[in-house]
């Protein structure tokens, strides 16, 4: 049996009331660490509609 790996770059941030999500598949950790690392650069700089990356965001690897 062959393991199938998934890779997906996790976004959360807190809100009123709890927390949102936002989980994105991606092909491969280094896009996702590449991904990431873009989200982060821009620290807030493009609008309201898009803030800085939240604390809780990061790239994981599930295996199957």
């Amino acid at each position: 049996m062959s393991t199938i790996t998934f890779v997906f770059l996790i976004l959360a941030s807190p809100v009123r009331d709890g927390s949102a999500w936002s989980i994105t598949p991606m092909p491969s950790m280094a896009v996702c660490q590449q991904v990431l690392a873009d989200v982060r650069s821009h620290a807030g700089s493009w609008s309201d509609d898009f803030p800085r990356a939240p604390a809780g965001s990061y790239c994981k690897e599930v295996k199957q």
